[in-house]
């Protein structure tokens, strides 16, 4: 089975999400259920659907959130197997955990943070423009598969959008 990588930000916030299902939602649901019951005919009762809706929701949340939690490793941030060990100086490379600055060839910096699946982002300004230092990629993704344990100066190249970008691997940390 694979693994689910997750900061401990990222945990402990799906932690949070499910006691506030469990705990909050879902009583608060079972609760509308009872009472639509209580009106009577169910086949056009809308309120009984919409709360049924809701239910089978909540329910494929925590499922889903049990599940994830369930086989999770929690990404450190200073992983030791996140340098490379070379002519007795240690070099951090690219891997879970990561805070990595790169640039694209189109001369933009971004600050990126190397996450699992899961958390990943893509934050943008009113004007839909990427808000550069608030990205968190995976390491399955494109971007991610194309700096994964490249090192500081390295440059790779990556297709997006049926195009090669070029990626300058400014720092990694």
């Amino acid at each position: 089975m694979k693994k689910n990588y997750l900061t401990k930000e990222g945990y402990d916030q799906l932690v949070q999400e499910l006691n506030e299902l469990k705990k909050i939602k879902l009583p608060s649901v079972l609760e509308r259920l009872g009472e639509a019951k209580a009106m009577g005919d169910l086949s056009e009762n809308f309120e009984y659907k919409s709360a049924l809706e809701d239910k089978d929701f909540i329910n494929s949340r925590i499922g889903e959130i049990e599940t994830l939690i369930d086989d999770v490793e929690i990404i450190k941030e200073e992983a030791s197997w996140g340098t490379k060990e070379k002519k007795n100086k240690s070099e951090k490379i690219v891997d879970y955990g990561s805070k990595v600055t790169v640039q694209m060839d189109d001369d933009d910096i971004y600050s990126i943070t190397v996450v699992g699946t899961w958390e990943t982002t893509m934050e943008f300004d009113k004007n839909f423009k990427t808000v550069k230092d608030s990205i968190k990629i995976s390491l399955e993704s494109p971007m991610g598969l194309a700096i994964k344990w490249k090192k500081s100066g390295d440059i790779v190249k990556m297709r997006l959008n049926n195009e090669k970008k070029e990626i300058r691997i400014l720092d990694v940390k």
